[in-house]
């Protein structure tokens, strides 16, 4: 049964903000009841079986520098809590809820699958059994993504709820194309490492056409190989779409380090390809452009150029941050309020465009310290 809860957990992630309670300054989702219920079902267990909780809590790598992390962002929230009112207290606190439940959602699924990985060929089809289901997930993001864009491409009527008014762009159930891009950049830096790690086992994009042919009619599964062009192609046009800069660079850089190491050839070919191709896209050269003048702009004192609006947005964004950051350096604005320290009430303004700042201002330098470390070990 556990093991259904996961992968439903999953699997919600494409209903994104369908399922959505508006609250009090915040909003109830649907893994908010989901995953306080799948892990009260596994301690449940637990005692069933007659195993210690505490025990399989700390089977978890890095559960007790996780828990820290938790432990510091109550404490911020408590010190702040102090100049809120209890509804703004409850709704800060409701996130660190969520966040809490996350992290022991992480918890429950290692010690879920710890079992099968005591082999490395346990481990690997481990690995391949979510990296295809991730990546139904990512492809079912961007079909529905393609229904957005043809059904309700226009998200300026959605400006009075609290969303960006984007025009154009795919934004899926998500309702953000720079974290729904992301996502997709993340996926399909996956699809491309085990492309770049198989094709150098088996070459087939060499020089050498005859050894390349020999190669993909014995090592290549065609239907295979044609399922993960398809989806490469679908969730690469989904990426576009999105028409997000700062998720076509974290899809790019790590694609190119990649075309280095495994197929130089393909990468320069997929270059030119791209330069010819890309004066067809008119709204993608705009992107493009508007974010070469902007990065000049902001690294030169006297450039001719000035920071297109989103930029321009986001360098303000910066500033804010960090002038919080430096009137709260030790102990934090306290967690998850920032919020309450910013003029417009919509659903961005919860943090800022870096969720490293974020923790900084919202935490101090404890709680960034805490963070870091806790993310180092789990990498």
């Amino acid at each position: 049964m556990i093991y259904y809860g996961i992968l439903i957990a999953l699997l919600s992630t494409l209903f994104g903000q369908f399922f959505r309670l508006e609250l009090a300054g915040g909003a109830i989702l649907f893994l908010d009841l989901f995953l306080p219920a799948l892990f009260f079902s596994w301690c449940a267990k637990l005692i069933f079986q007659k195993r210690n909780i505490w025990t399989e809590l700390k089977k978890f790598p890095v559960f007790f520098e996780g828990l820290l992390v938790v432990a510091i962002f109550l404490v911020s929230l408590f010190i702040a809590g102090i100049n809120m009112t209890t509804i703004e207290f409850a709704t800060s606190g409701f996130y660190l809820f969520r966040y809490t439940f996350l992290f022991l959602f992480s918890v429950v699924v290692y010690n879920e699958y710890s079992e099968f990985l005591e082999t490395k060929e346990h481990i690997n089809k481990i690995k391949i059994f979510f990296l295809q289901y991730i990546t139904f997930i990512a492809v079912g993001l961007a079909i529905l993504g393609f229904l957005q864009l043809y059904l309700y491409p226009d998200f300026r009527a959605m400006a009075e709820k609290g969303w960006d008014p984007h025009i154009g762009r795919l934004l899926s159930t998500w309702f953000d194309p720079n974290f729904l891009g992301s996502f997709f950049s993340f996926i399909l830096t996956l699809l491309a490492g085990i492309f770049g790690v198989y094709t150098k086992k088996y070459p087939i994009l060499s020089f050498n056409f005859s050894q390349n042919k020999k190669n993909f009619t014995q090592f290549y599964n065609k239907k295979i190989t044609g399922i993960f062009i398809f989806i490469t192609l679908l969730l690469l046009i989904a990426l576009l779409l999105t028409y997000s800069r700062s998720a076509l660079l974290a899809f790019i850089l790590p694609t190119f380090i990649l075309g280095i190491i495994y197929f130089r050839g393909l990468l320069l070919s997929l270059s030119f390809a791209i330069i010819l191709l890309l004066p067809f896209s008119p709204r993608a050269t705009e992107r493009i452009t508007d974010g070469i003048h902007s990065a000049v702009s902001i690294t030169e004192t006297n450039s001719m150029f000035v920071p297109d609006p989103t930029a321009r947005l986001r360098v303000e964004n910066m500033q804010q941050g960090l002038q919080l950051a430096h009137q709260n350096f030790w102990t934090g604005i306290g967690f998850n309020t920032i919020r309450l320290h910013k003029t417009k009430n919509i659903h961005s303004s919860g943090g800022f465009d870096s969720s490293l700042l974020t923790t900084l201002v919202t935490s101090g330098i404890f709680g960034l310290i805490a963070f870091l470390f806790f993310y180092f070990r789990l990498a």
